[in-house]
């Protein structure tokens, strides 16, 4: 590394040079060839004050700058500094506009070329969650003393160029001449070091093949995946090792499970959970188990699961409804049962196509000109994840968001599988044939569900499920059997289709056709008007729906709002008209597809011995032919068809673009379809969720999920926890009736609360909410409270980042307080002092406007049936089960359950919440007499 790089970082009193903001701190960090050789930093006087937030952030007074030189007094000093230097910054441009503010008002200017150290991380590193400066930093464990300082920051910066630097040395030289030639699209001046970088790789053949761990397919460099030796792992028989004996393992009489599990611990809960499983699956029974917080459940189903596999030489499906607990499984509880037992087994994860790179499409689009940043950082990114990667799973990944549209050009079809050159390596082909031979194969109920409705089936033949978080599987039922379509659907389609005239499918189709030598274009030409008619009609479509769903839904102060409709009884005028267009909609697709078809079928006959390019070109028109088609009879069913047993309505973004429209359509019920379709055709299915039960009874989860004729075995499993010292429950009585009160005024008392709560135990709230505006309103008058002043206030939706930032964060503030609502119910753990308290604001009951709760609702009443006890109870107790179980994770916390809805002590119905969760002490009065039960609690 002969070049020079002055690593810069600034803290300033703002974030506009331009509206006069200005530098209090600037450090610098000087790298020659490859090692870092000077530093330099110097506080700045900024002539103005510094406003506390700035205080606060970076620990830089008014007194420290007060004596400080003026930025003019040492820009000379900077300017010799960044002479025939490369500027470098983790975002570049921020630190260089301030810089060249400063500069250019002192007579100087800085000309050099840049390198952002965010976008080059991004490259190096795609499979990073966060690319800021403090989180990549505890991740390569660099000494971060003093993050938002100068000089911490440019220290780290510096660190992170050296390493970004080493990992593209190391890249064999065919993925780095293609990473180059994208990188002049870059921000960063980064192609005259990858060229330096390819002329010292191709002084010496040793240093091109440097990289045993790779393959070179073709142009792409892809990384080794050594296969299991499976033929190892099945080497045992039934007699080897009895399952008494394995389950006996977890008695840890001998210590075993302690030497590869430091923190285990025998659970009496855990162990009658994997004998009653295993007695399920070797009697062909279906078993519903609700399994308490800490009975260890994911190791509870997998080490049976494993021993049925073994024995009866089949896989075992299991499903989950998270990612998180996919990751679990994968990261640690496989890996220490590999460790355990005294076998082999296999275990692989299995995810729909779309989640795999398709090879043959990446190869094909490195070969196109893009002028789109997001798409040349992607590529970039993916050709470095290729030289990584053993699952090409798109979860690994951490693209930017045009980075999204981008996949879905990318991932595998079923286009993907004809032809292919890469077949051999092709991730889901491996992903497909690990499957074939794995013990357990870990997929998701959507997967699982959508798989009885295909004809050409995804999953290999099975006979046994495992179902964790098996609360969500009627639900995730009813998505699978609904139907959806969008203004967006439409807009991706057309926009990739493009025009004869310009960039897209079409235009890429008609010249295959005539490199063919095929003359019949016509039929493609005509399509500009369709299309130009179709983007226009589906535009003051779905522009008009906004518009009737927002004014019959005035008062909802919601970003999502949604509007029950029944097409045959909206009989109005406006309705009409939308019908109308509708029809018009179905029209223009139709007129599309006759001359899409005609094209396909005089292409179709030449097709045979065409290159990979130009096949790529022909399927992909085929499968926008193939969404047209399904966007036309989603219409059709959506607008003109009557199903009563089917639930249908709209959701708007009332905050966003005015064309933000989604139609929905899902059954009422799905009981039926699961047990005609899927547990008849079981042999055995084992339901776990730490949330099955509602009153200490099973029937309302076997009633929704159809199990009724089927009487399933049941197992209610109790936590090891000692919820009555770990926890105690306090409900303020002075808190008013929400339905008494405006928002506003319930807001301030929830606010008021949260204070008082916050001040007493001194550490960190969860809030749970189940309305987002009284969230919002929430979050703001938190964040006015100026006794709240030590607190990290964090609101989900508020700008503060997405669930797992604002998690993160969470855990690493001494003083927080997070509010969240729908996915902090459940699926995310603070254990230890990562959480003293929980709040939930309302019982959590579903809105009664929601379309599928309205539409059951009505259907159960008229049945004769009381819809709030057989229906709106039930789900709002499982659900509070899921809240309650955010609090106490292991057997050493303790916390504060704070409940500010009084209805679950005045109401009949409140019972059933309090039976729901383990019994532990009540406190029931006004706020100011809990303030001392509470202080004596935390004691």
């Amino acid at each position: 590394m002969k070049q020079r790089f002055v690593v810069i970082d600034l803290e300033t009193t703002g974030n506009s040079p331009k509206k006069g903001d200005k530098i209090i701190q600037i450090a610098a960090v000087v790298i020659e060839e490859g090692q870092i050789v000077d530093r330099y930093m110097s506080f700045v006087n900024p002539k103005q004050r510094i406003p506390l937030f700035i205080e606060q952030l970076t620990g830089i007074t008014n007194e420290m700058v007060d004596n400080a030189p003026t930025f003019e007094e040492i820009a000379k000093d900077l300017n010799s500094l960044l002479a025939d230097s490369f500027f470098v910054a983790h975002n570049v441009y921020f630190d260089l506009s301030f810089l060249q503010e400063e500069m250019i008002n002192c007579g100087f200017q800085f000309t050099g070329p840049i390198l952002d150290t965010v976008e080059l991380a991004r490259v190096a590193f795609p499979t990073e969650k966060s690319y800021k400066l403090s989180d990549i930093s505890d991740e390569f464990k660099f000494v971060h003393e003093n993050p938002h300082r100068a000089d911490s920051d440019a220290e780290v910066t510096a660190l992170l160029l050296l390493r970004i630097c080493e990992k593209f040395r190391n890249l064999p030289i065919i993925t780095l001449q293609q990473i180059t030639k994208l990188s002049r699209s870059f921000i960063s001046d980064i192609e005259e070091i990858f060229e330096e970088m390819i002329s010292q790789k191709l002084l010496t053949i040793k240093q091109q093949h440097n990289r045993k761990d790779l393959d070179t397919i073709r142009s792409l460099a892809i990384k080794k995946v050594l296969k299991d030796n499976l033929d190892k792992n099945n080497e045992w028989s039934k007699d080897q090792f009895h399952v008494e004996e394995m389950i006996d393992l977890f008695q840890n009489r001998k210590g075993e499970l302690s030497n590869i599990i430091p923190s285990y611990y025998v659970r009496t809960e855990q162990i009658d959970m994997m004998k009653e499983i295993n007695d399920a699956l070797h009697t062909h029974q279906h078993f519903l188990v609700e399994a308490g917080t800490g009975s260890g459940k994911t190791i509870g189903y997998l080490v049976p699961a494993i021993l049925f596999s073994k024995q009866e030489q089949r896989p075992v499906i299991v499903s989950t409804y998270t990612t998180n607990l996919q990751s679990q499984m994968f990261e640690r509880d496989i890996p220490n049962l590999k460790k355990l037992f005294p076998f082999g087994f296999t275990a692989t994860i299995l995810k729909g196509m779309n989640h795999y790179l398709c090879l043959q499409k990446f190869e094909q689009s490195l070969k196109e000109q893009d002028d789109n940043y997001d798409f040349i950082l992607s590529k970039a990114q993916l050709l470095m994840w290729l030289t990584e990667t053993e699952t090409g799973d798109f979860e690994e990944l951490n693209l930017p968001s045009g980075g999204n549209v981008l996949w879905n050009q990318l991932h595998v079809d079923r286009s993907s599988l004809m032809e292919n050159p890469f077949s051999n390596v092709c991730f889901y082909n491996r992903a497909k044939d690990n499957a074939l031979k794995a013990n357990l194969i870990i997929t998701n109920h959507s997967i699982l569900l959508s798989d009885i409705l295909r004809e050409q089936k995804y999953l290999p033949e099975h006979h046994e499920i495992i179902i964790d978080e098996a609360h969500h599987f009627h639900r995730v039922a009813g998505e699978q059997l609904g139907v959806k379509i969008s203004y967006l659907d439409f807009h991706s389609t057309i926009t990739r289709l493009g025009t004869f005239s310009s960039n897209g499918i079409i235009k890429k189709f008609a010249r295959l056709t005539e490199e063919l030598g095929e003359q019949k274009l016509l039929a493609l030409q005509e399509m500009d008007p369709f299309l130009n008619q179709l983007q226009e009609e589906c535009h003051q479509f779905f522009s008009g729906i906004h518009s009737y769903v927002f004014n019959r839904r005035k008062g909802v102060y919601v970003n999502r709002t949604s509007y029950k409709y029944h097409t045959e009884r909206e009989n109005n005028r406006a309705w009409d008209s939308f019908l109308e267009l509708a029809k018009r909609i179905k029209f223009t697709i139709h007129d599309l597809l006759v001359l899409m078809e005609k094209s396909l079928f005089d292409l179709g006959q030449r097709k045979g011995n065409i290159s990979i390019k130009n096949r790529i070109i022909y399927e992909d028109f085929q499968k926008m032919f193939t969404l047209l088609k399904e966007y036309k009879d989603k219409i059709e069913y959506l607008l003109f068809e009557v199903d009563d047993s089917v639930v249908t309505w709209i959701e708007i973004d009332s905050k966003g673009a005015k064309n933000a429209v989604t139609f929905y359509a899902q059954p009422l019920q799905v009981s039926d379809f699961l047990a005609d379709k899927f547990f008849a055709n079981k042999q055995s299915v084992i339901l776990t969720s730490a949330t099955l039960t509602v009153n200490k009874s099973f029937s309302y989860i076997v009633e929704a999920l159809g199990l009724t004729d089927f009487y399933p075995k049941q197992l209610q499993l109790s936590s090891p926890f000692q919820f009555k010292n770990q926890v105690k429950m306090f409900i303020p009585s002075d808190m008013p009736l929400v339905n008494e009160v405006t928002l506003d005024e319930y807001s301030e008392a929830v606010a008021a609360n949260i204070g008082s709560l916050a001040l007493i135990t001194d550490g960190k709230i969860l809030v749970l909410f189940t309305s987002y505006e009284m969230l919002k309103k929430t979050y703001q008058l938190l964040k006015e409270d100026e006794t709240l002043d030590e607190f990290i206030i964090m609101g989900q939706g508020t700008g503060s980042g997405s669930r797992s930032r604002l998690a993160k964060n969470f855990r690493q503030f001494e003083k927080a307080i997070l509010l969240g609502t729908n996915s902090f119910w459940e699926g995310i753990d603070f254990p230890g002092d990562e959480l003293n308290a929980l709040m939930i604001v309302r019982l959590p009951f579903a809105s009664p406007e929601e379309p599928i709760v309205e539409a059951k609702s009505k259907q159960l009443e008229e049945n004769g049936i009381n819809a709030f006890y057989h229906y709106s109870l039930p789900e709002a107790v499982l659900r509070f089960k899921q809240g309650f179980g955010r609090l106490i994770r292991k057997e050493s916390d303790k916390g504060i359950l704070f409940v500010l809805d009084n209805r679950i002590v005045t109401t009949k119905y409140g019972r059933a919440f309090l039976d729901s969760i383990p019994n532990i002490d009540i406190e029931n009065k006004p706020m100011h007499l809990l303030t001392h039960s509470i202080e004596e609690w935390m004691k």
